[in-house]
């Protein structure tokens, strides 16, 4: 099985999700991804305590998806010989991505600066929670504080009068991965054709700010749109949510209304309003969107969902149910598109995991290993690096590294 990122070795000094999760995607990719961890191990190892989710040696599903396909290593960074480890370890590397803070870094003698002369063909990944430069660039922040909640998405996209949404933990590091494993892999590119390494960095910020393009160009006072918005307060008057007559919440994309709008109207036996300057143009809605949305609030109730997605599907106009996730189990579309799948952990427990989205057709699924324990290669991967046993029992005596062969 050929796998794109074969030959490439990835040095992980990573918590949380962001960061892990980039290198999962390139460990799954071929890449050899060594994370290393401190001697009790990186935090998210121990995150299922906060959501009553099990995280016991042998059944720690949390850790799983940014985790998976990787070997571990266990150096107390301090210490002198875990220090001379972490170098010998980046000597063999093409990438070292990290988001331990900056003044850690400097004390540690791992910034880019104290680096990059030793090792020029390093390609060298630092993510921050707010961006390298400014009064905050020092603060800690997990994704709920800078990318969601300092990003303006909770406010953005809540109804006005009603308690901001708050997001589960991991989706905004998720989201910002996608931006660290582009930048990996435009700057192994680069060096594949100078042979020359390359500083990279960004944040959780940025990824916000990024990924929220269209409400930040909204959100400027020159175009007028003030969030959070009443619910009536719209363009589109298919825009709101609206809920039918099962109790199911659908949700209608109609940027195209002035050609679709009569289709709207007839899965809804509202034919009397086709033809109606109110409806018939988004210019002419505006004076009346509040009482639009009504008639369509009425509407909607009065139909079951299969009713008013089959007359949807007949119109071509865009929609989806709001589905709760546990639907998402016994979606047949994840899995004939192989989205989700199911693993068992090392105590014969069975779960259910999303699956690397971006599919190769030279690789099939891809392979998938447990995420290692604490520690699990610390042995093996010394040994790589030319440490003799004698060695090696030394520096375990000493707590420099934790783990087995």
């Amino acid at each position: 099985m050929n796998k794109p990122l074969e030959g490439i070795r990835v040095i992980e000094l990573g918590t949380h999700v962001a960061v892990p999760q980039a290198a999962r995607m390139m460990a799954d990719w071929g890449a050899e991804v060594i994370k290393v961890e401190p001697p009790n191990g990186e935090p998210w190892r121990q995150i299922g305590k906060a959501y009553g989710i099990p995280c016991d040696i042998d059944h720690n599903p949390m850790f799983q998806p940014p985790n998976a396909n990787k070997k571990s290593i266990a150096i107390d960074l301090k210490s002198a010989e875990g220090k001379d480890v972490m170098l010998k370890l980046l000597e063999t590397a093409d990438v070292f991505m990290t988001n331990t803070r900056g003044k850690a870094l400097d004390k540690l003698g791992m910034n880019y600066e104290a680096l990059k002369d030793k090792f020029p063909k390093l390609i060298y990944f630092h993510f921050t929670s707010f961006g390298p430069k400014g009064p905050d660039k020092d603060r800690p922040g997990f994704d709920n504080a800078a990318f969601w909640s300092r990003g303006g998405m909770p406010l953005e996209w809540t109804c006005k009068g009603s308690v901001p949404f708050k997001p589960q933990p991991g989706f905004g590091d998720g989201t910002v991965a996608s931006n660290i494993l582009a930048g990996i892999l435009a700057a192994l590119l680069k060096k594949e054709k100078t042979g020359q390494g390359e500083k990279l960095e960004t944040s959780l910020y940025a990824g916000a700010l990024w990924f929220n393009g269209c409400g930040i160009v909204a959100s400027q006072p020159r175009y007028g749109h003030l969030y959070p918005k009443e619910r009536h307060d719209e363009i589109i008057p298919a825009s709101p949510l609206f809920q039918t007559k099962d109790g199911d919440w659908l949700l209608v994309a109609m940027p195209d209304w002035d050609q679709k709008y009569a289709g709207l109207l007839k899965t809804l036996h509202l034919e009397q309003y086709i033809g109606d300057p109110r409806f018939a143009t988004l210019k002419g809605a505006q004076p009346y969107i509040k009482e639009l949305v009504d008639i369509l609030d009425k509407a909607f109730a009065e139909f079951t969902t299969r009713e008013i997605v089959d007359g949807l599907n007949v119109a071509g106009i865009v929609h989806e149910k709001l589905a709760n996730p546990r639907d998402i189990f016994e979606d047949e579309q994840a899995w004939e598109n192989d989205y989700l799948r199911k693993i068992t952990l090392e105590d014969g427990s069975e779960v259910t995991l999303p699956a690397n989205p971006i599919h190769f057709a030279g690789m099939g699924q891809t392979e998938y290993k447990l995420a290692p324990q604490l520690g699990a290669d610390s042995v093996e991967i010394l040994k790589s690096l030319g440490y003799g046993d004698e060695q090696i029992a030394k520096f375990v005596a000493k707590k420099a590294i934790v783990g087995k062969g």
